[in-house]
């Protein structure tokens, strides 16, 4: 349980939030499984009195609206701020109940991309739905056209070596911050990129044997070696992983 809680914690520091006392029960709610997640978001949205306006994702949805910094969303929400409080509490809701009820199936692509739906379908309608726009942070993220082929290697490769299961701690590490690097790089939705993919490896690091504490993890010096990685130097997220990877 504590484990989880510091988890969902760090998401909000990494996002400039702190986690609430409400926020907290709530996700511990889920947790113990007395409220699911989707009747405490239903509550949330009735309590900000949100008007939801289901429609088809399209091209546009994955463009600002005009003159802000927010994507197309299905609360109609102009202001940045707002919705990033509105999307880390229901992300935060998706999260615990994800780590009661993983996404079933192996550590694939598809996994990828059904962790990043559940996460955020709530908010915006191109969730789990590939990019379409080039990105960069410093360096330039995988280009669109090659991102389905790149996944494809990747996690290729990672089957083979069976989803780094059974392996001696360094060799572990070493071998996690190579494919954390990858898959920042490949960067392959519009937004959520980040709590995508640590979901996906704090789920394969526990299967694989370790646990990982979060609550020990600067966000700063986690995002300085994510960028490091993506330029091809996976020493200072190795680093970052030797302080707060451990056997379970």
């Amino acid at each position: 349980m504590q484990s989880c809680i510091d988890y969902i914690r760090f998401t909000h520091e990494s996002e400039g939030f702190i986690l609430s006392d409400d926020d907290e029960t709530d996700i511990i709610a889920v947790l113990d499984k007395d409220e699911t997640a989707d009747s405490l978001i239903e509550k949330f949205i009735t309590k900000k009195s949100l008007v939801n306006s289901d429609y088809i994702a399209s091209d546009k949805d994955f463009k600002y609206y005009e003159n802000t910094r927010c994507l197309f969303n299905f609360f109609d929400i102009k202001e940045r701020d707002k919705l990033r409080e509105i999307a880390i509490y229901i992300t935060s809701l998706r999260t615990a109940e994800m780590m009661i009820n993983p996404i079933e199936g192996p550590f694939d692509f598809d996994k990828l991309i059904a962790i990043h739906s559940t996460l955020f379908s709530d908010i915006y309608p191109t969730a789990g739905i590939l990019r379409t726009n080039t990105a960069a942070k410093r360096t330039e993220f995988c280009r669109p056209k090659y991102i389905n082929n790149s996944a494809k290697e990747i996690f290729k490769k990672l089957r083979k070596e069976h989803y780094l299961r059974g392996l001696k701690r360094n060799s572990f590490i070493n071998d996690l911050a190579y494919y954390m690097g990858e898959v920042e790089a490949l960067h392959p939705f519009r937004n959520g990129n980040a709590p995508t993919a640590r979901l996906f490896f704090w789920e394969l690091i526990y299967w694989a044997g370790y646990k990982i504490d979060w609550a020990s993890v600067d966000p700063d010096r986690l995002l300085e070696a994510d960028i490091c990685a993506i330029d091809g130097d996976c020493q200072p997220l190795i680093d970052v992983l030797e302080d707060v990877v451990s056997s379970k």
